[in-house]
């Protein structure tokens, strides 16, 4: 009888042990370099278009052909565990401009911040909606398998910014 219960106790305990509920923040953001894939509203609506709005057809499509060269639109971070999350520095670049600061956030509650300084260079519309929402962050969601959501407010709207990194 005691077999079966140490059996059933040795079955359970993997199950047990998965019960973890916080990212693991520093596997997610760390060793990647995110680009972005497109810019949502929080209901799930492309809105990328929305900022072209009242701006000749020449602006879009400079910025639609930055926006798709490899190193625009880009931001890397490194970072280490510090009490619930994680804390370091990052660096990203719109198409000509760089922005670097600190960020932390924290597997738990998926909260998410930076702190920067003014970027450095004269930017594109889109290049400038990035910078925006790095610098307004307020949330994440993340997997080790190359997606990252960085969500953040423009005015009073939530919105995200959907990013990949290819393994």
């Amino acid at each position: 009888m005691r077999l079966k219960y140490a059996l059933l106790l040795l079955l359970l305990l993997p199950a047990l042990s998965a019960c973890d509920q916080t990212d693991d923040v520093l596997d997610i953001f760390t060793g990647k370099t995110w680009k972005l894939t497109n810019i949502y509203t929080s209901k799930g609506k492309v809105c990328i278009d929305d900022y072209f709005t009242g701006v000749s057809p020449e602006v879009k499509k400079e910025s639609m052909r930055l926006w798709a060269m490899k190193d625009n639109f880009t931001i890397s971070f490194t970072g280490a565990e510090v009490d619930d999350g994680v804390t370091g520095e990052y660096a990203g670049r719109g198409a000509h401009t760089t922005i670097s600061g600190k960020w932390n956030a924290n597997g738990s509650n998926n909260a998410f911040s930076t702190n920067q300084g003014d970027p450095a260079g004269n930017e594109d519309l889109l290049g400038q909606v990035f910078i925006r929402a790095i610098k307004t962050a307020y949330k994440y969601e993340g997997d080790t398998a190359g997606n990252l959501t960085i969500y953040f407010k423009e005015g009073s709207t939530d919105k995200y910014l959907l990013l990949y990194s290819p393994k």
